[in-house]
């Protein structure tokens, strides 16, 4: 089955398809790639939990990017350093035992890719150009919505715990 198949799949046994009248296709866009770049890159075995719509997340640990441009957006990924820690190591086929700086490279080099995978799609389905900022990996930071739109969490469940991948439109 192609990754693209089993990510539709992945997200029909999600609430993705019920929330996907609430959701920008910027948004659309960025969970159904997301969701193709976990199953290729990291685990094929991941499940979407309840996608939200907030506004306001709070972490203990900020990764993070920017994705800057008409719509401009910030994304950013959030659990217990033990399952970061896992998933640095599923994503980078190393063993990464501590939430040191190499887990922390790991994600963000995640956070990068799939960030690039994003813009560059947009771009070549001629929906728009895209750039990234540097992504970021700094201690607690609170996200709020700005007032035109919601942040969007998305749970999403590996063998060893649950990453919260999180997306906010941006006002530019």
């Amino acid at each position: 089955m192609e990754t693209k198949e089993q990510a539709i799949e992945v997200l029909n046994r999600s609430n993705y398809q019920t929330l996907s009248s609430d959701l920008s296709d910027f948004n659309k866009e960025y969970i159904e790639l997301l969701i193709q770049d976990l199953l290729m890159y990291v685990s094929d075995d991941i499940s979407v939990g309840e996608i939200e719509l907030v506004e306001n997340y709070s972490a203990n640990k900020e990764l993070s990017q920017e994705i800057v441009g008409v719509p401009a957006a910030y994304s950013a990924m959030d659990a217990p350093e033990e399952t970061l820690v896992s998933f640095s190591e599923a994503y980078s086929k190393m063993e990464i035992k501590e939430y040191d700086v190499l887990a922390k490279e790991c994600l963000l080099d995640f956070l990068n890719l799939h960030n690039g995978l994003f813009v560059v799609r947009l771009s070549k389905l001629n929906i728009c150009e895209l750039t990234l900022s540097v992504p970021k990996q700094n201690g607690a930071f609170l996200m709020t919505s700005p007032a035109t739109g919601k942040i969007t969490v998305i749970p999403v469940t590996f063998p060893f715990g649950t990453i919260r991948f999180l997306l906010c439109e941006l006002e530019v």
